[in-house]
């Protein structure tokens, strides 16, 4: 059985899903927001060595995980708690259901597509950015700051117009694209302390790439935003962008895929920009990085690529990673 760690809402839960189907494969989406409402977890330790965990599910049946071949942690939700409406009650069940989910996964020796504690790892910033540098991948200049001194010299050094900031991460209710520094911006750096921000040296750039890596393939895609009226972030940009297949030097291909192993991941979206001396420059990776769009603008298999990870994994993967 494949078990898809995500929710209905989600397409590429949903496609890949629908590609192990026509395999013939047994699969499993399981949402947590389905927890508690309508689901509900045991793990059962009658054989200590070899505990047993079970989904008793209101529409799906029951779930043996421990059957679990192959685990896709795509988009996980959060465990349905509003109608607990204390506070501390609710802060604590909380924190019960963080243990023994993550408690939970460590148990499924399959194969993971990501490991969740290497997934977290691999997608903090800070720490990407440092582990590209020393695979040999150049990365922008760049300062994590709540502070508005640093950020100002930060901004004196590249210029108003030539710097970039970025949030961290982004959620359903809070999306921010990647903006350039402009003079009204220098008012509110004083706010900066509430909260930190990226900021990096705008790096003008003959095409954004999104490279998709899964297992050992890698499905390079360039977009074009020049002229569309926004090249600072290609995803406001991109249904007017022009797209194509990007052929990725064979150096560039072999540090990303360093970079995968270094993190422990099969699968990620790496986002690089391609200057006009042609140089490589490295922004982030995405632990679970949107593909689709690549699909349907440049015909790369990426569902059929992460269908046959999930169905047939490589036999490297097929060992539980140790956690960090």
């Amino acid at each position: 059985m494949i078990v898809v760690i995500s929710h209905l809402q989600d397409p590429h839960a949903v496609r890949v899903l629908e590609a192990l189907a026509s395999r013939g494969a047994d699969t499993f989406l399981f949402d947590l927001a389905d927890l508690p409402a309508t689901a509900t977890l045991s793990v059962d330790y009658r054989v200590p060595a070899s505990p047993r965990a079970r989904i008793a599910h209101a529409t799906a049946g029951p779930i043996d995980l421990s059957h679990a071949t192959a685990v896709w942690w795509r988009r996980p939700q959060f465990v349905g708690l509003d109608a607990i409406t204390d506070a501390d009650a609710r802060g604590f069940a909380h924190g019960e259901w963080h243990e023994a989910l993550y408690g939970l996964w460590e148990l499924l020796a399959c194969p993971w597509m990501n490991q969740p504690v290497r997934d977290e790892v691999a997608s903090r910033k800070a720490l990407q950015l440092a582990v590209a540098s020393r695979l040999g991948l150049r990365v922008p200049d760049t300062l994590l700051t709540s502070d508005a001194d640093e950020a100002r010299a930060f901004i004196g050094r590249h210029g108003v117009g030539r710097t970039i900031y970025k949030i961290f991460s982004a959620t359903h209710q809070v999306w921010r694209e990647t903006r350039l520094v402009k003079p009204d911006d220098l008012a509110m750096l004083d706010g900066l302390h509430l909260a930190p921000v990226i900021f990096q040296e705008f790096v003008p750039a003959v095409a954004d790439l999104r490279i998709t890596v899964v297992g050992d393939d890698i499905f390079p895609m360039a977009i074009d935003s020049r002229g569309t009226g926004y090249e600072v972030d290609f995803r406001v940009s991109l249904a007017t962008a022009a797209t194509s297949v990007w052929d990725l030097p064979d150096h560039v291909a072999d540090a990303l895929r360093r970079l995968m192993a270094h993190f422990g991941l099969a699968y990620g979206a790496v986002d690089l920009r391609v200057t006009e001396d042609g140089e490589y420059v490295f922004l982030e990776i995405n632990t679970a990085g949107e593909f689709l769009f690549a699909e349907h603008r440049c015909g790369l298999p990426i569902t059929d690529a992460v269908a046959g990870w999930l169905a047939e994994p490589p036999a490297a993967h097929r060992r539980p990673v140790a956690p960090y």
